[in-house]
C-alpha cells in the first residue's frame, strides 16, 4: 500500500527560466502544488529528496509536503525530466483527500515462468500497467500477476486480475496483459512472374478496346 513520507519545499517569490535554472544550479527543483480547495502554489524542493522518494516509494507515494507552517498531503502528477541527463527538472503535486477515490495507474509485475515457455512458445507482454480507483492509502505499489499455468495459446486479460476490496479496475475486462504465441517464423514471399502480369495487363486492355469498339458499332 501507499506509504506517506515527508518532504520539505520552499515557496517560490520569482518564476521564469532564468529563476528556474538559477534553482537547479542550487540543486532544487520547482515544482507546482494545486489541487480542488487550495490556490496554486509554486515551491521549490531538494532535487535529490526528491529522486529519492521517487526511487525508493514509486510514482504513487504519498507524500507530507511541508512549506513554512502549512502541510498538504499531496500525490505526484507530473515529473519532467532532462532529456540529456535524465535529471528531474520539473514536478507538479496534486492536492488530495484520504477519505476519496483517486484515479492513478499501477504498473503490473508478472511472477514465474509459463509453462508454455517450455513448449516452445515466447511470452509477449501487452499490458504493464493497470488503472485503478482506489483511497490513497489502499493503492498498492505494484499488482503481481502469476502467470506459472500459461500455457501456449492461452492468454491472461483484465477479467483473470483479482484486486483487493475497494480497488476498481478500470481497464476494458477484454484488454490482455500478457500471452504465450508460438516463435515468429519468416513468412515465405510468393513470387511473381513479371512477364505473366505484363500480359495479363495487355489483354485486359485488348479486351478494354474490342468492347469500345464494339460499342462505336452499335
Amino acid at each position: 500500500m501507499s506509504q506517506q513520507v515527508v518532504l520539505n519545499a520552499e515557496i517560490r517569490d520569482k518564476s521564469g527560466k532564468g529563476y528556474s535554472r538559477k534553482l537547479r544550479r542550487q540543486g532544487m527543483v520547482p515544482v507546482v502544488l494545486y489541487g480542488q480547495d487550495i490556490e496554486s502554489l509554486t515551491l521549490a524542493v531538494n532535487a535529490k529528496d526528491l529522486e529519492r522518494i521517487i526511487k525508493h516509494y514509486g510514482r504513487n507515494v504519498l507524500i507530507n509536503l511541508k512549506s513554512d507552517n502549512d502541510e498538504n498531503t499531496v500525490m505526484l502528477r507530473e515529473v519532467q525530466k532532462s532529456i540529456i541527463q535524465d535529471d528531474i527538472i520539473h514536478a507538479d503535486f496534486f492536492k488530495i483527500s484520504l477519505e476519496e477515490l483517486i484515479e492513478v495507474t499501477v504498473p503490473i509485475v508478472l511472477l514465474g515462468d509459463a509453462i508454455g515457455i517450455k513448449d516452445g512458445g515466447i511470452l509477449q507482454n501487452q499490458l504493464r500497467e493497470l488503472t485503478i480507483k482506489a483511497l490513497p492509502t489502499e493503492i498498492p505499489d505494484v499488482i503481481e500477476l502469476d502467470i506459472t499455468d500459461l500455457e501456449f495459446g492461452e492468454t491472461l486479460s483484465v477479467a483473470d486480475v483479482e484486486v483487493a476490496p475497494g480497488i476498481e479496475v478500470q481497464n476494458e475486462p477484454e484488454e490482455i496483459i500478457a500471452s504465450v504465441v508460438a516463435p515468429m517464423e519468416e513468412e515465405e514471399e510468393e513470387v511473381i512472374d513479371d512477364e505473366d502480369v505484363d500480359v495479363e495487363g495487355e489483354d485486359v486492355e485488348i479486351e478494354d478496346e474490342e468492347e469500345e469498339a464494339e460499342a462505336e458499332e452499335e
